[in-house]
């Protein structure tokens, strides 16, 4: 059964041949937007991006500053206008539909709350515009505020309120009016590390339990990797890969993707005749295309212990070493390779700075991409 099927496998009526696809919550296609520069130029912010979300999915947009993400959001939401291209929400164009018509709502870095107004005010803002019943309001305000963890503080004003509970209230807001789909733009950057790790839990329960689409904005790796359903990388306008987060870490299509997605020791090889050959003179076997090519190491991937089976060996001298509380990071510097980083697990007993070592890659931990390494 595919995300978008009508019915559930084995719920088909007798004899029907219905498999009419259900719309995507959302779908861009060949997106296109710039902007004039101070200086009379044009640059490019979308490059021709296409996007399909499936049912009740959470799809991070993950990228360096200027790669068009918030851009493309900004699209999806309506406060931009496309130059080329079309953005449907539940099967329907909106493109040429006006930000406060369109069934989304955004949560920004800056939640722009109301400093004069007390929670529920804030809350139940767009439903007092819509001019809502006033009991409506207050039950989907009281509603919203039981989902995000704040009932019994609808009277309180916004100055009284912590920088994770006027993040909530921000939440709160944007889903009273029932959006098809959420958007999220940085909405954690400004919390500190421990109640960023428990708002990145406490959002992907939340979208879990409204069964809408969640797109999120971030250019932090880690915050990437623990929240998506999919990842979209982003860099120069394009997607540059699209997939699950363990699809992306261990198999990335291109340098960008694995260089920007976690750390990363990227080896120039030559393939010829079935084999992947390193400057050192190792090899080993694959069915790689010919010709040349770049070894993804991920510092994980390395052990001080030999493998059993066929696996890769680095010796060299120590140059760095960091204890993490779980893991010591290594840089170890080698002769044909330069620098390369290891993760080892701090039970491991490790010599000091300046003494030589090996580290083994397994087979299993090889991936090639086609790409030439610098």
């Amino acid at each position: 059964m595919t995300p978008f099927d009508t019915h559930p496998a084995g719920l088909l009526p007798a004899g029907s041949q219905d498999r009419t696809p259900m719309p995507s919550p959302l779908e861009i296609i060949d997106a296109r937007k710039s902007f004039r520069t101070p200086e009379g130029g044009t640059m490019t912010a979308l490059d021709g991006i296409s996007l399909k979300l499936a049912s009740a999915e959470f799809v991070t947009l993950l990228g360096p500053s200027g790669c068009g993400k918030t851009t493309l959001l900004r699209t999806i939401s309506g406060f931009e206008t496309l130059d080329a291209g079309e953005v449907l929400i539940d099967g329907s164009a909106v493109t040429q539909m006006p930000a406060h018509r369109r069934p989304v709502n955004t949560v920004f870095q800056r939640y722009a709350l109301f400093g004069h107004m007390s929670v529920a005010r804030n809350v139940g803002y767009a439903l007092e515009i819509a001019g809502r019943d006033k009991r409506e309001i207050r039950t989907r305000v009281g509603e919203m505020l039981e989902l995000v963890g704040l009932a019994g503080m609808e009277k309180r004003s916004i100055q009284q309120l912590s920088g994770g509970q006027q993040q909530r209230v921000a939440l709160a807001r944007a889903l009273a009016a029932k959006p098809k789909l959420l958007l999220l733009d940085e909405p954690l950057s400004a919390l500190d590390k421990n109640l960023r790790q428990k708002m990145q839990q406490e959002l992907k329960a939340l979208q879990r339990e409204l069964g809408i689409g969640f797109i999120f904005v971030t250019h932090d790796q880690e915050e990437a990797l623990t929240m998506s359903d999919r990842i979209a990388v982003l860099a120069h306008g394009q997607i540059q890969q699209i997939g699950a987060p363990t699809e992306l870490y261990r198999t990335p299509a291109n340098l960008f993707t694995a260089d920007f997605l976690g750390e990363s020791n990227l080896l120039p090889v030559k393939v010829a005749g079935g084999r992947a050959s390193l400057r050192d003179g190792q090899s080993f076997a694959t069915e790689h295309r010919a010709g040349e090519a770049t070894l993804l190491l991920r510092p994980e991937a390395l052990s001080i212990t030999p493998p059993e089976g066929h696996a890769l060996s680095f010796t060299g001298t120590i140059r760095e070493t960091y204890y993490t509380g779980t893991d010591h990071q290594i840089a170890l510097e080698t002769p044909a390779h330069g620098t390369l980083h290891a993760l080892l697990r701090s039970g491991a007993a490790l010599p000091g700075l300046g003494a030589e070592m090996t580290l083994h890659a397994p087979a299993q931990g090889l991936h090639l991409i086609d790409e030439a390494a610098p």
